[in-house]
């Protein structure tokens, strides 16, 4: 049994401790076709006056690299397919520029003097040009969308003038869509230690200051010292903490592991975002996704990765994270970043499987700009998440019946939205809920063919059979996740 309570402390910890219930697609597909599958008996005891965190309205958001602004049509207001897309996953995202490239990327327009370019071990190896075309553009996109930016420019370089330019360039294209400018990216990764990282960004951070330029860092990589050093010396100037998450490397990713939860990344987010609340600043992964290295094929781009992400996502808006800018991108851009060269082109087949080809492992959106776009499995989870959107979480108490089950309710004035996620790959879930003077108004269902598909229909309305007499109960099928709208009964 788990139980979910008000505290930070207690909160979520036990749907991603469970232990997955086998971790081989070939047992889930055994298990499908036997006549007789497997149930756990759960329930889920919702307190429906309870409070907790209201859930940000951009909690859904999306990163890239720096490196995708090569190509001025990728972010552009002609780019209808990109932006019905991103309208569609959440109206008030939010767009972060950043990431590898960010520390290798110039500004056309700045004509001072830059360093030689030094051989980087790992990483992008070849410098980035920015255009003023792509800014412009980029403008474009932000205004069709309704997204906001946050952009990264060059710490590794050393110049800080040249990011004032580029920041101030920024500015001037896209106006009030500008959210924060980010200093660097990952710089855990290349300096020594957080006092010699706080050296180099104090001049960028003095200079950009001194523009009129908002702030927001430090954007380091999965630990979260940095960013409480960080914030207890610069809350003042920046507008939120950041860093970034991944589950582990790629060649290490599995299904299993995926599903398995990562309950030390709660701890962790657990003390950061109190330290957040202490500083009055809210807590964004500015990057963030499965595995890092591009993502596993056939773990990061299939139906497994949707239930991990709104599993992830909402363990974390119920401890008070405001934002998860899921990475992404092209093929090309995400192994550029990477320092690893890649033919961008598009075989023969069709052209679901052309868009896949030319996109990063693990991306939300597959697709370039000749070939159009759409979602993938992972797309569709972070969509799920986004519907709690505005709800205060509340809590409640969790029996998974030994079921590797994920459950989370959020209060809207309407009435109260509960999310069942079974990650289990033998397991069907039988979960009562429980909710004094609620009854069910309708459901929907986020379910594909195996944890291995690489489609998904999205969420699908499900009809419910039952009536409150005999206890609300939700058949949840292993390998996926329901979505219930309950109501208030009229007494």
């Amino acid at each position: 049994m788990s139980t979910f309570e008000p505290g930070r402390r207690s909160l979520l910890k036990a749907s991603l401790l469970l232990p997955i219930a086998g971790s081989l697609v070939t047992d889930y597909a055994a298990a499908r076709e036997s006549t007789k599958a497997a149930s756990a008996q759960a329930s889920f005891a919702i307190k429906p006056d309870g409070k907790g965190r209201v859930v940000s309205d951009s909690l859904a958001s999306l990163s890239y690299e720096t490196g995708q602004l090569a190509d001025p049509a990728f972010f552009s207001p002609d780019n209808h397919s990109l932006i019905a897309l991103l309208r569609e996953l959440n109206p008030h995202g939010v767009l972060r520029i950043g990431g590898n490239t960010s520390d290798v990327t110039a500004w056309s327009e700045y004509h001072g003097t830059l360093p030689a370019e030094q051989p980087h071990k790992s990483g992008p190896q070849h410098p980035v040009t920015l255009q003023p075309e792509s800014l412009r553009n980029l403008a474009g996109f932000l205004r069709a969308t309704g997204w906001k930016l946050v952009f990264g420019v060059n710490l590794r370089v050393g110049v800080p003038a040249m990011a004032v330019a580029l920041a101030q360039a920024v500015r001037d294209a896209v106006g009030e869509s500008l959210l924060a400018i980010q200093i660097g990216n990952e710089a855990n990764n290349y300096e020594k230690d957080y006092d010699q990282f706080d050296a180099a960004w104090a001049p960028y951070a003095q200079a950009l200051g001194a523009a009129g330029l908002p702030l927001a860092g430090p954007d380091t990589g999965a630990n979260s010292d940095w960013v409480i050093d960080y914030a207890r010396k610069h809350a003042a100037e920046n507008r939120f903490l950041s860093r970034h998450y991944y589950r582990d490397a790629a060649p290490r990713g599995s299904i299993g592991d995926l599903l398995g939860g990562d309950p030390g990344l709660l701890e962790g987010m657990e003390h950061l975002v109190g330290v957040a609340d202490d500083v009055h600043l809210p807590v964004r992964l500015t990057e963030a996704n499965s595995y890092y290295f591009g993502g596993r094929d056939g773990v990061s781009n299939v139906f497994a990765a949707a239930l991990w992400a709104a599993d992830f996502m909402l363990g974390l808006a119920t401890l008070g994270v405001a934002g998860i800018h899921f990475h992404g991108g092209t093929l090309a851009s995400v192994e550029a970043s990477l320092g690893n060269d890649v033919d961008g082109t598009a075989n023969a087949g069709e052209l679901s499987a052309k868009r896949n080809a030319v996109s990063s492992r693990y991306s939300p959106i597959a697709g370039n700009v000749a070939l159009g776009f759409q979602a993938r499995p992972l797309y569709h989870g972070i969509a799920l998440a986004q519907r709690f959107a505005g709800a205060r979480m509340l809590p409640g108490k969790l029996d998974t019946g030994g079921a590797n089950l994920g459950a989370y309710a959020g209060r809207h004035e309407e009435g109260v939205l509960v999310a069942l996620i079974n990650k289990d790959l033998l397991l069907d879930a039988e979960v009562s809920l429980q909710a004094e003077g609620f009854s069910i108004q309708n459901l929907e269902r986020l379910q594909a063919a195996s944890p291995d598909s690489r489609e998904t229909a999205g969420l699908v309305a499900t009809p419910w059979r039952g009536d409150a007499a005999n206890g609300l109960r939700i058949h949840v099928p292993r390998a996926s996740a329901m979505l219930v709208r309950m109501q208030k009964r009229s007494t």
